[in-house]
């Protein structure tokens, strides 16, 4: 069961009544930087913004910039579901998978207007695909992995039936600033929702270890999303770790992210294009540029018209951006809950926006539309 949504500002009375850049700024949240690399190099790029100051969970320093990141939105105090032990993995990372994917019947219904399908079949099959299977961790234990020195944890949902002959698609789900991946299990449950057919990924950001409670804005970890190498180099390895030991289509990995998540999955869908097959950023905000101008990418951006954390315009520059940088026209054509696909993409290139009367949250429909969107490749 999803926890209660509460507000963060009734979570954190002193935040009441001051305007969005005044609460950027006591959150003290980065601004990410552009600089060069672009899609697999696996190089930062560019987005709203300065950088986080570390990767120890310590308080961020703001470097200025235009709208800031989003914060872990609202807060859900420290109650929640359990983790257990951590388990350990090394392996180092290696190169990007491709794209494309076979259109996959949504239990929620296809995206119409979405893109078309790509190359999918066996030439995307991991090298899991005909192991002997592993039986899962439990999906409330940490698993480990050393990144450049670092300890960073990521919680698996791995399908019941699953047996390493049939690829499944691998979906990440990004929490927010000052949130852990706990906060998030309930909330992006695509293996759930897929009913058997995909393995769900909840990373955990820049930080402390998660704890074993759900944490959302209590200001305890202070966990961020920053657009860099290791960042970067801590997908890759997840990717790689995880279509080793499960059968995958690495044609059909996908990424979404909730606020600071979110501006982490834009920038992530400017600088590494070619891991994925689609983004959906949720309550997020950016980029303002690629590095490599020509890169265009297929994405569902979900913005709440009551969010007071990161403001309406900031997804509708997110919505923009894409629209330029994938050569669409301004024109639309209806599909899902309350979400538009633009006409004219670049092929296999859908842009879609998605608004509701929400704040800064991730509701039951939004985590539908993305699902719908991502079964449709």
């Amino acid at each position: 069961m999803a926890t209660p949504h509460r507000s963060i500002i009734s979570h954190h009375p002193q935040l009441a009544g001051r305007s969005f850049s005044s609460l950027l700024a006591l959150l003290s949240l980065p601004v990410l930087s552009i600089a060069s690399g672009c899609s697999g190099d696996a190089g930062p790029g560019g987005s709203t913004g300065g950088a986080a100051n570390s990767n120890t969970g310590g308080s961020l320093t703001s470097t200025g910039g235009g709208e800031g990141t989003g914060t872990g939105g609202t807060s859900t105090g420290t109650g929640g579901s359990s983790s257990g032990g951590v388990h350990s993995d090394g392996g180092s990372p290696s190169g990007g998978s491709g794209s494309g994917g076979e259109p996959d019947g949504a239990t929620g219904g296809a995206a119409s207007g979405g893109a078309e399908s790509g190359t999918g079949g066996g030439d995307g099959r991991s090298s899991g695909c005909g192991t002997p299977f592993q039986s899962p961790p439990p999906k409330n234990e940490q698993q480990t992995l050393q990144i450049e020195g670092d300890e960073r944890y990521y919680l698996l949902d791995v399908p019941d039936g699953a047996d390493n002959t049939e690829p499944l698609m691998l979906i990440f789900g990004l929490h927010g600033y000052d949130m852990n991946n706990i906060a998030v299990v309930d909330l992006f449950n695509f293996t759930e929702r897929s009913q058997g057919r995909a393995i769900t990924v909840w990373p955990q950001g820049e930080g402390p270890h998660p704890g074993n409670v759900e944490h959302w804005g209590d200001q305890v970890l202070k966990s961020t999303w920053t657009p860099n190498e290791k960042n970067y180099a801590f997908f890759r390895q997840m990717i790689d770790t995880i279509g080793e030991r499960y059968c995958i289509d690495e044609t059909r990995i996908f990424i979404s992210g909730f606020s600071m998540g979110g501006f982490f999955t834009n920038q992530m869908a400017c600088d590494n294009a070619d891991w994925f097959r689609a983004f959906a950023p949720v309550a997020g905000g950016g980029p303002q540029a690629c590095a490599n101008p020509s890169v265009q990418s297929a994405i569902m951006v979900q913005h709440g018209t009551a969010d007071d954390i990161v403001e309406l315009s900031s997804g509708e520059g997110s919505r923009d951006f894409w629209l330029e940088q994938n050569g669409c026209a301004s024109s639309t054509s209806s599909s899902l809950n309350n979400c538009q696909f633009y006409d004219d993409c670049a092929a296999d290139k859908p842009v879609a926006w998605c608004t509701g009367n929400y704040d800064h949250y991730i509701p039951n429909e939004v985590a539908s539309n993305i699902w719908s969107f991502f079964s449709s490749f």
